[in-house]
């Protein structure tokens, strides 16, 4: 057998009319007034969009960071001075490759680009891993102590 479904509250209310005066009372739901938007919410929300502002900002200095990186390794494996390759050297060459002008660097370009990827993307959270990660070692000072009597009846002992 189903639950029976609950009614909302009704409660008298008197309703005012345009000129002033009363009407006499009428059965009607009340719904709760809705409050403004709290110093609280804003908070919340300025807080949110902050930290999305800051992700998009890491996304795109990562990027960035992507683009030297694979135009460094692409202009080092070419045995040209990599210090001279900017920021957009991998992306001219992979135009170059696309029409043609490179026919045979395909792999390498290609190659640089994940590389360059993998070092500004996998580095940081690598050494944020090995800075703050779990470490697997016993503590040398303060873990030890005495086993109680409880403990050594248990393994058995006295």
């Amino acid at each position: 057998m189903k639950a029976p479904i609950p009614k909302p509250a009704v409660q008298s209310v008197v309703r005012p009319v345009a000129q002033g005066r009363a009407t006499s009372a009428t059965t009607a739901m009340t719904m709760p007034a809705a409050q403004p938007a709290g110093r609280h919410e804003l908070w919340h929300h300025a807080r949110r969009g902050a930290i999305t502002l800051m992700v998009v900002a890491a996304f795109v200095a990562g990027l960035a960071a992507a683009m030297w990186f694979a135009s460094f390794f692409l202009y080092a494996s070419l045995q040209v001075n990599p210090f001279h390759a900017g920021t957009w050297g991998w992306f001219d060459a992979a135009r170059a490759w696309y029409a043609g002008g490179l026919p045979k660097e395909g792999r390498r370009i290609a190659g640089c680009a994940l590389f360059g990827l993998l070092l500004a993307y996998g580095a940081p959270g690598a050494a944020a891993y090995a800075l703050w990660g779990p470490s697997g070692r016993r503590h040398l000072y303060g873990s030890a102590r005495f086993a109680s009597e409880a403990e050594i009846r248990a393994a058995g002992l006295l």
